[in-house]
């Protein structure tokens, strides 16, 4: 982590940001401004009171930003803005590659007040987080091409079930990151109308509007997802029920083939009794005639299901 006179001096002295700071740097926030940096624990706080609060002029708030790991999952990366009069505060344990885009615009823009670098920080995440939506949108179009235009069939049961497989696993990636965005987006939302109504300084008429279009933006991206989610639930259902479907199938086709096999057993299993008066066994035609009962008595229930459209 940079110390934070560095990173107060790159940022035009309105914004601090603490990546998984040291005791030292929460001492230093301490002494300067007189407030206390929240631990991880306490980003992690889910009640509303504990996310927005007010302590004087400073606005305390918390929430989940999304991040990608190591292995590139996506997971949420609790945030802290401490809004202050001369200084926005941000303090997370994870990486976000949206305050690195904000800061290296800030570098070209001097004389930004606290309330400015917040706006753009949400703007930003706001942004990113709506890519996100799209590119799981895109997800779902590719595997409703594969699910209902393709023909999967015609490579056989074990490849059409593997590409339906997949596809389940890519819906259920596509789902998770829907509803991490929508999570992520309620926070931001409330974090947004607390500004509006508590902050007192530096928020100018253009600002507020800022913060509003943020509102505005996260409610229609809101509805987007609710669509977005709807269509991965039924994507779903269908790929489900197409692996039912085709199970069934081959559950058919073993029942009408067990039961066209047991009249043939049951002709068999009577000439192979050992009686001593079986006329057939004197008969020169006794072979084929007994197997011409097994044929028949076969061929009689499979045109049944033929006749019936069972197979």
């Amino acid at each position: 982590m940079a110390d934070s006179d560095q990173t107060e001096t790159t940022r035009n002295k309105a914004w601090i940001d603490l990546c998984d700071p040291t005791p030292q740097d929460v001492r230093d926030i301490k002494e300067r401004f007189g407030i206390d940096v929240p631990d991880l624990t306490a980003l992690r706080e889910i009640e509303s009171s504990s996310r927005l609060r007010t302590h004087g002029q400073t606005l305390i708030m918390t929430a989940p930003l999304l991040t990608r790991t190591a292995d590139e999952r996506w997971q949420y990366a609790p945030t802290g803005f401490l809004l202050l009069p001369e200084v926005l505060i941000t303090v997370h344990y994870a990486h976000l590659p949206a305050f690195d885009a904000i800061d290296e615009a800030m570098k070209r823009e001097p004389d930004l007040t606290p309330p400015v670098v917040l706006v753009r920080l949400l703007e930003e995440v706001v942004d990113r987080a709506a890519d996100k939506l799209e590119a799981a949108s895109e997800m779902a179009t590719a595997i409703s091409r594969t699910v209902f235009y393709s023909d999967i069939d015609r490579h056989g049961l074990n490849r059409e079930t593997a590409v339906l497989r997949r596809s389940i696993i890519k819906l259920g990636r596509a789902s998770d990151l829907s509803s991490r965005v929508r999570y992520s987006f309620l926070s931001i939302g409330r974090m947004a109308s607390f500004v509006i109504d508590r902050c007192e300084v530096g928020l100018d008429g253009n600002v507020r509007t800022r913060f509003q279009s943020v509102l505005h933006d996260i409610d229609s991206l809101d509805e987007f997802e609710i669509s977005l989610s709807t269509r991965i639930q039924f994507l779903l259902d269908a790929a489900t029920s197409l692996i039912s479907i085709r199970q069934n199938d081959v559950v058919k086709v073993l029942t009408v083939a067990s039961v066209v096999g047991i009249p043939p057993v049951m002709v068999v299993g009577i000439y192979g009794m050992n009686f001593k008066v079986m006329p057939e066994l004197s008969w020169p035609l006794g072979y084929p005639f007994a197997l011409f009962l097994c044929m028949l008595s076969a061929l009689i229930p499979y045109f049944w299901f033929k006749l019936k459209k069972w197979v």
